[in-house]
């Protein structure tokens, strides 16, 4: 089943890879020039029940980058047991594309954030931040997503992304 999320995040990534969105970067030229590259990687919130890939794609020189994230929501109401895993495997997931707004890299500290996008739990607008630390070709962090316009507790999740070309 791992295998199947997997090609179908590839696919929707190389999808958004065509036409990603602009992404403005800002820090020190050093700072900036470490982030060179195309980084590939994932997200996941065990207390959302949602994950998704990461596409980022920086060149050298440039203070503006292209990525998205790619956003598979959990299924509501339904137990990941074997008979449901076939299930899944031939149903088309409720994905979303979200798009990385802003970026700021000091140092080895990545922050951002995305656009607000709408929840697939509630009716209201998630707003999330995010913030890792580089180190080599990999970047591993966390995030937190807040609900516009409700009193509900932060959401967290973790990320990674890894430079697949310089």
């Amino acid at each position: 089943m791992r295998v199947i999320w997997q090609g179908t995040l590839i696919l929707t990534a190389a999808a958004c890879a065509l036409n990603p969105t602009p992404v403005p970067v800002e820090g020190a030229r050093a700072d900036i020039a470490a982030l060179a590259g195309e980084w590939f990687g994932e997200y996941r919130s065990a207390e959302t029940g949602r994950s998704g890939s990461i596409l980022f794609m920086l060149e050298a020189g440039q203070d503006t980058a292209h990525g998205d994230v790619v956003m598979v929501p959990r299924q509501t109401g339904v137990e990941y047991d074997d008979a449901m895993m076939h299930t899944l495997a031939h149903a088309a997931p409720r994905q979303q594309v979200l798009r990385i707004r802003f970026v700021r890299v000091v140092g080895s500290t990545v922050v951002g954030t995305m656009d607000p996008y709408p929840s697939p739990d509630c009716e209201c607008l998630l707003l999330t931040t995010f913030r890792g630390e580089l180190s080599g070709d990999r970047i591993e962090g966390a995030f937190l997503v807040h609900h516009s316009g409700h009193e509900m507790t932060a959401q967290k999740g973790t990320w990674w992304a890894k430079r697949t070309k310089h």
